[in-house]
């Protein structure tokens, strides 16, 4: 919907060249008073998805690391705070790098494109899932299924087709870390599965 309005407000020229199509948009009908309040706004909004970000996106090096999947320093635990200390640490070491290394724009794509990859995943695995375990209970049921995760699969590839076309050196990048990730998760994995087996009570 905000979308619609704002090729409803703006022409595709306007839209296409704008850096700013919210306040663009809403400066048009509401004046630079209104932009500037609907930028304030944003900042909040930001402000409050980053607190999110920073709450939930630590706990899982966390829960991998005490699964014994990732870095066992990510498992440390604030005596006082009880916050996953360790994890926070790293995620915010990472940032830090990230943030050093190329501008807002290039970090958002390269966010976007990594997220949506995930996102896409996600929606695969549901129809694995399904497949794969017809009979497991489910409390919660996707509406339209199959079709809706069919179209939600078709446009998290597009979005990240669409993406790579446009940064493919960033995106490239982007999927190359997250591979690189693939054979460290394979030997921890082997790793945690023959600590468990050495650790099972025999029969």
């Amino acid at each position: 919907m905000a979308n619609v309005v704002y090729f409803h407000v703006l022409p595709f020229p306007n839209v296409a060249a704008s850096q700013h199509v919210a306040s663009d948009v809403v400066q048009a009908f509401a004046g630079s008073r209104g932009a500037a309040w609907l930028t304030a706004a944003m900042a909040v909004s930001a402000l409050g998805a980053l607190h999110v970000v920073v709450l939930t996106g630590a706990r899982i090096p966390y829960a991998m690391a005490r699964d014994g999947v990732f870095f066992h320093f990510a498992e440390r635990i604030h005596p006082s705070f009880r916050t996953p200390s360790g994890a926070l640490l790293f995620l915010g070491c990472i940032a830090a790098l990230l943030a050093l290394s190329g501008t807002y724009e290039e970090l958002y794509s390269l966010f976007v494109f990594a997220a949506w990859i995930f996102f896409a995943l996600t929606a695969i695995a549901l129809l694995r899932l399904r497949r794969k375990e017809p009979n497991l209970v489910r409390p919660y049921r996707a509406w339209g299924y199959p079709w809706t995760p069919l179209v939600f699969v078709a446009a998290a590839l597009a979005l990240t087709a669409n993406l790579w076309m446009v940064r493919p050196v960033r995106s490239s990048l982007g999927l190359a870390v997250i591979l690189s990730g693939i054979p460290f998760f394979s030997r921890w994995r082997k790793r945690s599965g023959a600590a468990g087996t050495a650790f099972a009570p025999k029969e």
